[in-house]
């Protein structure tokens, strides 16, 4: 019964009522009410205990005895890529959050890769580069040359000033 699972989960995890109830974001006497089965948690409650518990919505309505969800699956499958890979850029290893992104970007489809692809490879050529060829640019240079006189508006483009 979910009741018992709760009580169970909160024991696990060293909470007290108080404490899961400040961490679900709902009152100490609706973790009471839950306990002694008087009432069950609403959909964003019951959410909440899910990610407090680290366990799987399904697990808590008692759907499933498997505590995790797919979710999990797939976060274990990008750490074991990640692992696999020992991933470094020009000699060095990659940081976390770096070679989090390499492995997700990994495991994408083919067609969502190439967009990604293009899209860091504008911005590359915009912050690295300092090229501006995107269609603001245009629209900054007209705003720029009209605020100023044409020798200062040639200055700022050129970045001669």
């Amino acid at each position: 019964m979910f009741n018992t699972l709760l009580k169970e989960l909160r024991a696990q995890n060293g909470l007290t009522q108080g404490k899961l109830a400040k961490a679900a974001g709902v009152s100490p006497g609706n973790v009471g009410d839950w306990e002694s089965g008087k009432s069950k948690p609403g959909y964003n409650a019951l959410a909440s205990l899910a990610r407090i518990f680290d366990v799987s919505a399904d697990y808590l309505l008692e759907l499933t005895s498997e505590k995790t969800s797919g979710d999990t699956d797939e976060l274990r499958r990008l750490n074991e890529f990640k692992e696999e890979q020992g991933l470094v850029c020009d000699g060095s290893p990659l940081d976390a959050e770096e070679t989090d992104r390499v492995a997700m970007y990994r495991l994408l489809p083919s067609h969502v890769r190439e967009d990604m692809f293009d899209q860091v490879f504008c911005l590359y050529r915009k912050y690295v580069e300092r090229k501006r060829e995107s269609i603001y640019w245009t629209y900054a240079e007209d705003r720029n040359a009209e605020k100023s006189s044409p020798a200062e508006g040639r200055e700022a483009r050129d970045g001669t000033a």
